[in-house]
């Protein structure tokens, strides 16, 4: 078996930990990045000493380009996954200050443009890759998220569409997967960057009445639920899927 490269940001913790699991469970060679080296150690606990970590904050764009090209240093990189996020607490237009607009688009939305820019740098010239970019819900339903983070996340999958026409000739694909309420921390995680900014204790995930209600599953859903989507869009058998939104949330997004 081939192991893969497998780069991975905001990986300490939730999805992203999730993903980087079930990758290195494949036998790949997987690299994650984190803001927090807290969520980091405890990544490698979880998972084993063969996970390389690095600290990260993806509003850095020489950081996030080193941490690419420290993945793809043997043998190329393979799947690049960009999923660090913050979430802005469900605010509304009359809450959302330029702070905290500039914030959660500089995390959410240019930090995933300087991951995927790094990445397709690296897999253009070796004609192979897979970028798969961590969306939400949020991406086509205004009443799922805030305004920032609904249009971070609208952004993404505008971006996604252009990556599949500028990448597809060169054997790299591209796609969202757009998750509903699942069970992740990033309220709390979240919290950490926006104290004084925002309440993110608010919207859909915080109620279970409101969450019954809106998804037809009637329940949230596991990170490895997640998880198992992207592994499916690194492989060989989604090599004709290129440029789509694939919403994994419980049937919120048919409502």
């Amino acid at each position: 078996m081939t192991r893969r490269n497998i780069a991975i940001t905001g990986a300490g913790s939730g999805i992203g930990l999730a993903i980087a699991a079930a990758f290195a469970r494949a036998g790949d060679r997987v690299h994650i990045a984190d803001i927090s080296e807290d969520r980091l150690r405890e990544a490698r606990e979880a998972i084993g000493p063969e996970l390389a970590t690095t600290v990260v904050d993806v509003t850095d764009a020489s950081a996030v380009r080193a941490f690419v090209q420290a993945a793809a240093t043997d043998g190329g990189l393979d799947v690049f996954v960009s999923n660090a996020g913050i979430f802005d607490g469900y605010a509304g237009v009359e809450e959302t200050t330029p702070e905290l607009w500039r914030k959660i688009i500089d995390v959410n939305l240019t930090g995933a443009y300087y991951g995927i820019k790094a990445a397709a740098d690296v897999m253009m010239p070796q004609r192979r890759g897979r970028l798969i970019i961590i969306g939400s819900v949020a991406g086509q339903r205004g009443a799922a998220d805030g305004l920032s983070y609904a249009a971070s996340k609208a952004g993404l999958e505008g971006m996604n569409r252009r990556l599949a026409i500028d990448l597809g000739p060169h054997g790299i694909t591209s796609n969202v997967v757009a998750p509903g309420v699942i069970r992740t921390d990033i309220r709390k995680n979240s919290a950490e960057q926006l104290e004084g900014i925002v309440d993110v204790n608010r919207g859909v995930g915080a109620s279970s009445e409101l969450m019954d209600f809106l998804i037809p599953a009637k329940r949230n859903g596991d990170p490895s639920e997640i998880a198992d989507v992207v592994v499916f869009l690194a492989s060989e058998q989604a090599s004709y899927l290129t440029g789509q939104t694939i919403a994994v949330d419980g049937g919120w997004s048919a409502t």
